[in-house]
């Protein structure tokens, strides 16, 4: 999404970074043509959001990261994501015209902003208009990322979870007749609709969790399924696609695996649980802790664009 730096010559792999409230995961991807994607590395380790830049510099050269472009991505209330109707310029002031029809669409100053976008394919409905996504985030959130990771001189993408999230969709074999990948966290939850590797859909939900906050209570698999629906009921008649009937939902666990029965009971979806073991070829196998707190970094390694969308 938001080029840092100018890119260097198209390399072989790419290094994931997501920084949590009190950890960084990172990941390795090397790719060659032909070849499934391999997951050389994948670790976490305790980091603080407020280290100083020469704190977060010597941890991250302790760390040995290979010479590779390197992907950070944003936190969820770092950035909002919006579906709007591209306006009428040339690409060069398309940014800028994006920025004026923002203004109303996000909860803090659209002059505080970074904006990106990026295209969703042509809409069969007609009388709509090309529809783009536009990502709006806090300048001070893109800043803090670029300070945190300087002493990573390959960095040049801040990328969003639901890219990371497309990412992953589109290793999945289901995904070359479409696949909703829903992403479970806390609170709240992100389903992401791709078919191949073509990102078409996402939206946030709220998940009702039984529970204390933050407990492992039990997520309502009624709310899901109506917010699963209308989200592939917009994709179907949008976009005139076949029907999508297969969730992947990550990370697994036990939350997961209980919402996976009562979504293949209740809705007749296929369901099935992420396991990154399966979906690359990992150097060693990962927990399902280990997967949970670092597959947005892996989604980020998993990266291909070599430009800002």
């Amino acid at each position: 999404m938001f080029g840092l730096l100018k890119r260097s010559a198209a390399a072989k792999g790419r290094v994931g970074i997501a920084i949590g409230s009190d950890q960084l995961a990172f990941a390795v991807v090397r790719r060659e043509s032909g070849h499934a994607p391999v997951l050389e590395r994948c670790e976490t380790m305790p980091f603080a959001q407020n280290a100083t830049p020469e704190a977060a510099g010597a941890t991250l050269r302790a760390l040995n990261l290979p010479r590779m472009p390197v992907s950070a991505v944003l936190r969820s209330e770092d950035y909002q994501l919006s579906l709007i109707e591209a306006p009428d310029v040339p690409p060069a002031e398309l940014r800028a015209a994006m920025r004026w029809r923002l203004r109303d669409s996000i909860d803090f100053r659209v002059e505080d902003a970074v904006i990106d976008v990026f295209d969703v394919p042509t809409q069969s409905r007609g009388g709509q208009g090309r529809m783009m996504y536009a990502v709006a985030a806090r300048r001070s959130a893109v800043d803090r990322q670029a300070v945190t990771l300087a002493s990573l001189a390959s960095l040049d993408v801040v990328d969003v979870p639901e890219l990371c999230l497309r990412n992953l969709a589109g290793l999945l074999p289901a995904a070359t007749n479409g696949v909703a990948m829903l992403h479970l966290g806390n609170n709240s939850a992100t389903v992401v609709l791709v078919r191949g590797t073509t990102f078409y859909f996402a939206r946030q939900m709220n998940l009702n969790v039984g529970g204390a906050a933050g407990s492992s209570g039990q997520i309502s698999s009624e709310s899901v399924i109506l917010e699963l629906q209308r989200s592939l009921d917009y994709y179907e008649r949008h976009f005139d696609q076949p029907p999508i009937t297969r969730v992947a939902i990550a990370p697994a666990g036990a939350q997961a695996a209980a919402l996976s029965a009562e979504l293949g009971e209740e809705s007749g979806f296929e369901v099935e649980l992420l396991d990154l073991n399966q979906l690359m070829q990992c150097a060693s196998p990962l927990s399902e802790e280990l997967q949970s707190a670092s597959i947005l970094a892996v989604g980020a390694a998993l990266r291909q664009e070599h430009r800002s969308l």
